[in-house]
């Protein structure tokens, strides 16, 4: 049985893992093609975002390749003939099951210790191709964080880092704000002291300055320029964590989240009890759930596919994947909602991350316990 399940799984694993990477090159294309970037660069940046996706097509191979398994086993009369051996479905599901645990308890290992470490080196090598050129972070119509204390909104980009109608806020020497409006601008990379120069054309620059004699008071300066060229210092590669720290929950393995959860509960939490403090910890919190919701994933799709593949007795690859994409679509939507709701603090950060399995998990016992009494009806779909 085991030997007849790896081959399939193996094979529809490396199809949906495919299917995934052609959907990032389709959303990315106009990115990262035309930009000079290195390949080096790009074959790096894709296998470690390969490596990134793993925990999301493994509930889905399990799902499909069970189904596939049973559905042909049924189909060919072969489940009835065991069966009229004296040998239950969930005997026949065993072997696969223990290879499902094992699959689960890899997954969490995996997921604690490698793709961290995957997504870290995504990051370094977003900071490298930032270096390069830095408009690809921007986008238009919305304000961005090119780096710190800096934030720039764009009408429209074009190659070589042209941008069109150019709003940009940042912030100077003890916090004072200085805009920018310019009609045209373009930025120019240093790779050699990682900086980069904005050359703005035709703009105003509104910008607050300290009065000297009353330090509390300030005052605002006006310049219309025909040309202005700002040096800005990009933070140092040891420092890409600050770029974006809402994100950097994702780069921690399970003890580390642990490590930083309860610090931000037992200081800065209860000193600073602030919006945002509660939406760091909610998804440091769901993060730390994420761990073991997937592993647990795997082995209720096993049991939701193994018994919804004898009830169909249909193999092949065309109903047996519908179904799977149905039902994965449906626990992936459940998924996704909880989870902003999380992001929200609306709900617990454990409820959000376990809701969908919590769902899905009495459906795959009940069905297995239905398909093993024989006390479901049979659907025989024809061709």
């Amino acid at each position: 049985m085991i030997r007849l399940f790896i081959a399939p799984f193996l094979m529809i694993y490396s199809i949906i893992f495919i299917i995934f990477m052609i959907q990032f090159f389709w959303s990315q294309i106009d990115e990262l093609t035309g930009k000079n970037i290195s390949i080096f660069i790009l074959i790096k940046f894709i296998f470690y975002f390969g490596i990134s996706i793993l925990p999301l097509v493994t509930p889905i191979a399990l799902l499909l390749t069970s189904i596939i398994i049973f559905g042909d086993f049924a189909e060919n009369q072969e489940l009835i003939a065991i069966k009229s051996s004296g040998i239950s479905l969930f005997r026949i599901m065993i072997p696969i099951l223990g290879i499902t645990f094992i699959l689960s308890i890899g997954l969490y290992l995996f997921s604690d210790f490698v793709i961290p470490k995957a997504k870290m080196k995504i990051k370094q090598l977003g900071y490298q191709i930032s270096l390069t050129h830095p408009s690809l972070k921007l986008k238009e119509g919305v304000f961005v964080s090119l780096f710190p204390n800096f934030f720039i909104k764009i009408d429209k980009k074009s190659n070589n880092n042209y941008l069109h109608n150019i709003f940009i806020f940042f912030y100077g020497k003890n916090l004072l704000v200085n805009t920018i409006l310019s009609q045209r601008g373009v930025l120019i990379p240093n790779q050699k002291d990682g900086s980069i120069q904005l050359k703005l054309m035709n703009g105003v620059l509104y910008s607050e300055n300290l009065n000297n004699y009353k330090k509390k008071q300030s005052s605002y300066q006006i310049l219309e320029f025909d040309t202005l060229i700002q040096n800005f210092k990009i933070p140092i590669e040891s420092k890409i964590k600050n770029l974006d720290d809402d994100d950097f929950y994702q780069n921690l393995n399970t003890k580390n989240l642990i490590q930083k959860i309860n610090f931000l509960k037992k200081k800065n939490y209860k000193k600073i009890n602030t919006y945002k403090n509660k939406i760091h910890l909610a998804k440091l919190q769901l993060e730390l759930q994420k761990k073991f919701t997937f592993p647990v994933t795997c082995i209720i799709m096993f049991f939701i596919g193994a018994p919804l593949g004898a009830i169909i007795r249909k193999g092949g690859i065309g109903y047996p994947t519908m179904i799977a994409l149905i039902i994965f679509i449906i626990y992936y939507t459940l998924l996704t909602i909880t989870q902003n709701k999380v992001e929200k603090t609306e709900i617990s950060p454990w409820i959000g991350a376990w809701i969908p399995n919590f769902i899905f998990f009495p459906i795959s016992i009940w069905m297995t316990y239905k398909t093993v009494m024989d006390n479901f009806y049979i659907i025989k779909i024809n061709n």
